[in-house]
């Protein structure tokens, strides 16, 4: 099979489409809802590389032409696919994170019910330029006036448009036989942006991804139903382009033709020599059963639990939490070699979190992956249930609903201060989730932390917080101030076991080069200010009053910002914060306290009964690296005291 470089076609890019955070969402709760802006909510003119654009009679100079669609497409992948998709529908790795909701460019009130102008404005001021009965200070849609060039403007214009049209507005596909001939037109339409010409995993949209690409020319795939190493069958590579990968960059082609599909597969395995010597060599595949589940018992999960620690917790953790002490020496993203999976959250599971399907994963492993197969020579079936049935007690099945307003609940007496205090486990939890911060200045884009549980309660005088949030990693700092728990390695088996175990080295703890960090954001003033500041830290006329907790040095500090790059502490006489965390397993814990109004009325935010204030969340992995704007960040939300 000849190779495909040279051969990009204009319809190659027709499958995704990345984000550009135009925001038009679909109905949530009353206070996330929204309305999208329209063609009569487009000022006259902006400004532009320092001239002023009229946009009425304003035309996209891109001609059709197959060379400004491929690099349209790449601006896009390279852009606005986190966000926005690789279908164009707004369901993006970072999609479901903000609010706002980023457009779905296929929803017929989207922008191809409106003039490329449109999108030449939204595209270029962002969200920050809508009108302000849109709430621009909660659009995660960045301004790209200044960052990507006009010429690369118009080119993805012109990709948006003529790939959301085709999609929306295509009628039923033709299902043709299926061929390599057409399974390699398939691949350029929809499959090379992300994997690669050749299909080795180095596509335009390579560098923002993780998990990386699949490299086709591997012949290997994570869910399979062979053993571990072992080509997958075409059966495989079908449900693998069907179903696409959760919480990932590769979507579900199941809207494609059946035939379509099965001609991607005929096409993919053209790209590995392994599946050509399979054939030539005679052999067939050895395909993993699943047996009926047994029915879940005490005794099972006790049996579980002492299998998940001394097979599972070197990576996975005690508690599941990614924590495990191997797992911190060969993590490194920049090369794919990711965190394990945290199993508090299922909804994140690849294959899925059914019995059946944990099961297959255990018994095939994830080839090209540190996750090896449980062997059938060592672990009987029974165990592998065992192990199965503890794993689904890590967590609910189901991914907590969004809660867009924190209730405080009014407590009597003195306020906890610790975050083990029996108090939180009576107060309601409420779930936020996370994205990469990938709108302004140096970017995040693949956070570990993807949400954060919070709990809130007063007592007419101060106001506390009860925080938590996933971190595989402690800064080891924290051994020296307080409660600091990691995974152990798993234990030795008897006959390795010796009775006098070596002593250890105990070495003053440092900190690392970046601490791990925390901030509760509000506006900063008592509430009757007519707009909110923008959500990223707000701005030079409407500042916000962040909480910041920090591994080093171990406190919380009251700071005020202008601009995500525009952060100043308070001076010690407007510091009222006190703290509390601990780290177990893979989790910060964080109590963070104050009194409800304070003298610092152009600084604070101030808290009163029965008003809503808005509050988002930032957190920052300073073993990966992240600080400054490259964090991970929530919208904003609100929150009412009792």
């Amino acid at each position: 099979m000849a190779t495909l470089k040279g051969q990009f076609r204009r319809r190659w890019f027709y499958l995704p489409i990345m984000g550009l955070a135009l925001t038009l969402c679909g109905p949530i709760h009353p206070l996330l809802a929204f309305t999208s802006p329209g063609t009569a909510d487009m000022p006259e003119a902006i400004s532009v590389e320092g001239r002023r654009v009229l946009l009425k009679d304003l035309k996209n100079p891109v001609t059709g032409s197959d060379s400004a669609f491929k690099e349209g497409a790449e601006v896009y992948i390279k852009n606005c696919v986190l966000c926005h998709g690789d279908l164009l529908d707004g369901n993006g790795l970072f999609g479901k994170s903000f609010f706002p909701r980023p457009a779905d460019f296929l929803h017929p009130e989207s922008i191809l019910s409106k003039p490329q102008s449109f999108a030449y404005w939204r595209i270029m001021t962002g969200g920050l330029g809508l009108p302000k009965k849109y709430k621009p200070w909660n659009s995660a849609m960045p301004a790209w006036r200044g960052v990507l060039s006009e010429a690369e403007v118009w080119k993805v214009i012109h990709y948006i448009y003529t790939a959301a049209r085709e999609r929306a507005y295509a009628g039923k596909p033709v299902a043709l036989e299926p061929s390599v001939e057409r399974g390699s037109q398939v691949y350029v339409e929809k499959c090379a942006l992300c994997h690669g010409t050749e299909g080795k995993g180095d596509g335009p949209a390579a560098a923002t991804s993780s998990p990386r690409p699949r490299n086709f020319t591997k012949g290997h795939i994570k869910f399979r139903s062979t053993p571990f190493g072992k080509i997958p069958t075409d059966s495989d590579l079908f449900g693998a382009i069907t179903h696409g990968a959760p919480g990932t960059t590769m979507p579900a082609w199941g809207h494609l033709p059946a035939s379509d599909r099965h001609s991607l597969v005929l096409y993919l395995k053209t790209l590995s020599k392994k599946f050509a010597k399979f054939v030539k060599k005679g052999k067939t595949h050895k395909i993993v059963t699943v047996p009926e589940p047994p029915d879940f018992t005490l005794d099972s999960l006790a049996r579980g639990k002492e299998l998940f620690v001394q097979t599972c917790s070197a990576c996975h953790g005690i508690r599941g939490r990614s924590d495990g002490a191997s797992t911190k020496k060969i993590v490194s993203v920049p090369t794919d070699a990711i965190w394990p999976r945290n199993l508090t959250q299922p909804w994140t599971f690849r294959r899925g979190n059914q019995r059946k399907q944990l099961f297959l994963t255990l018994r095939t492993g994830l080839s090209l992956t540190a996750m090896p197969m449980l062997s059938h020579r060592i672990f009987k079936d029974e165990q592998v249930w065992d192990l199965v049935h503890y794993v689904q007690t890590l967590a609910p099945s189901q991914k907590p609903a969004v809660t867009p307003t924190l209730k405080v609940q009014k407590i009597d007496g003195p306020l906890p201060k610790d975050p083990d205090d029996p108090l939180w486990k009576t107060v309601d939890t409420h779930f936020y989730p996370l994205g990469g911060q990938i709108i302004q200045s140096k970017k995040s884009y693949h956070p570990i932390t993807s949400n954060v549980v919070a709990k809130a309660v007063h007592n007419s005088e101060e106001i506390a917080f009860y925080i938590h949030w996933d971190d595989p990693t402690a800064d080891p700092i924290l051994k020296k101030w307080t409660t600091l728990k990691e995974s152990p390695p798993p234990p030795l088996p008897a006959h390795l076991q010796v009775d006098e175990p070596e002593e250890e080295t105990v070495e003053e703890p440092e900190p690392q080069e970046f601490p791990d960090s925390i901030a509760l954001q509000f506006p900063v003033s008592n509430g009757t200010r007519p707009e909110r500041p923008y959500f990223l830290n707000g701005d030079a006329e409407h500042p916000v009053n962040l909480w910041k907790w920090s591994s080093h040095p171990m406190e919380a500090v009251e700071m005020n910002a202008t601009g995500i790059e525009h952060l100043s502490e308070q001076n010690a006489s407007g510091q009222g914060l006190s703290s509390k965390a601990v780290f177990r397993y893979g989790r910060y814990s964080l109590v963070i306290k104050r009194k409800l109004t304070t003298p610092e009325q152009q600084d604070d935010v101030q808290f009163l009964p029965g008003q809503a204030v808005p509050v988002a969340f930032n957190v920052w992995n300073g073993t990966a690296g992240e600080t400054g704007s490259q964090k991970a960040i929530s919208s904003w939300f609100e929150l009412v005291l009792e």
